[in-house]
């Protein structure tokens, strides 16, 4: 018997909606890609989520993107069962993570109660009531609820793929936040948020040329790279920290920009540099917390971050003996990878499995990450 299950995801450069359909045959966890779409926000929903995450909001337009954002993913749950000619019937569950708009998993003492947060947002209650099927969502809450980061949550569908590999992988994920994954068999996973990916890269596009994203690395390639910046950046404390740990762009935002490359002037620079620097911390983490332990030769890459030639040279560069390799050579295609993990994710909630593993979050012990609407 095959189980169809749709992953939805929009993430944290928030540029639209991955939705991957994906199939589940009967005794395996292992996710099969079926098709995928993505469809971009319009321009107003972009600046909508955006106000959110830099606190320019309100409850109201928090509530109402709430909602808003629930169509918009029950539409495109609804565009992949038709460009795949199958029915809402056909599939067993959607499973959308939702878009983030806090995430905050360092405990705060408030009242007395010992607290941390995460916040996303696409209510499931109407993609269930659009679709008219079983939905899963919020699924970083549990483990946050357990002492957890509730991130990074990708190294679940890592080690689900890889956790049968002789050698052992690094898996880099390069989003708006970057984050990694170290398995394989016989060792106990381990990952964490390195990490700016695309975050600090996109909103300097955006500001200094009216771009969402630098398009294959272009204007950064152009620019003088200050390294002396880099440096001092290098020196955050995020970068101190131990795994696990987890971060987001309310962290690595303008503010981040400002205190340590505000001195670069000319915008190709400051582009060249911050990409640069993106790079560097990838290199970091691996010289801190990857080689110490572990003998790795194969970093297998996915995200948007694969696009940015000028970065992916420069890791080329700051890691030349590792082999880089997309994780489209695993079937795991890196355009739709973060989608099929939430599909995984929630076809695990729905068999009542727990997925989330505590030695990558620091949770407490394991638990069932997801909500269900049923319908």
């Amino acid at each position: 018997m095959t189980n169809y299950v749709i992953g939805i995801n929009s993430g944290t450069s928030f540029d639209g909606i991955d939705a991957a359909l994906v199939s589940f045959k009967s005794g395996s966890l292992v996710p099969t890609f079926v098709n995928g779409i993505t469809s971009e926000y319009q321009k107003i929903i972009k600046e909508k989520i955006e106000n959110l995450i830099i606190g320019n909001g309100d409850i109201f337009k928090l509530s109402q993107l709430n909602f808003l954002l629930g169509e918009i993913f029950a539409d495109a749950a609804l565009e992949i069962i038709k460009k795949t000619r199958l029915r809402p019937k056909d599939i067993l569950l959607i499973a959308s993570h939702g878009q983030t708009i806090y995430h905050h998993p360092e405990t705060e003492n408030l009242s007395g109660y010992k607290v941390r947060s995460t916040l996303q947002i696409g209510e499931s209650s109407v993609i269930a009531q659009r679709t008219g099927i079983k939905t899963i969502s919020n699924f970083r809450e549990a483990d946050i609820s357990a002492d957890g980061q509730g991130a990074p949550l990708m190294p679940y569908l890592d080690w689900v793929f890889f956790n049968k590999s002789k050698n052992i992988k690094a898996i880099l994920n390069i989003g708006g936040i970057s984050n990694i994954t170290i398995t394989g068999k016989g060792i106990m996973p381990i990952a964490f948020d390195i990490g700016p990916g695309n975050a600090l890269i996109d909103l300097i596009s955006k500001i200094s040329f009216k771009k969402d994203f630098d398009k294959d690395g272009d204007f950064a390639r152009r620019g003088k790279i200050f390294f002396k910046s880099v440096e001092r950046a290098l020196r955050d404390p995020y970068f101190k920290k131990s795994p696990p740990k987890s971060t987001g762009k309310e962290y690595f935002n303008a503010y981040f920009i400002k205190k340590y490359f505000s001195r670069i002037k000319k915008k190709e620079d400051k582009l060249a540099t911050v990409t640069y620097f993106t790079a560097k911390t990838i290199e970091k983490a691996f010289n801190d917390f990857v080689f110490p332990k572990y003998n790795v030769n194969e970093i297998v890459i996915s995200g948007g971050g694969i696009k940015n030639k000028t970065l992916i040279k420069h890791l080329r560069k700051l890691l030349p003996d590792l082999r880089l390799s997309s994780s489209d050579k695993y079937k795991l295609p890196a355009k739709y990878k973060e989608a099929i993990l939430f599909a995984l994710l929630g076809y695990t909630c729905h068999l009542g499995k727990p997925n989330n593993i505590p030695s990558c979050t620091g949770a407490k012990k394991k638990v069932i990450l997801g909500k269900i609407i049923k319908i």
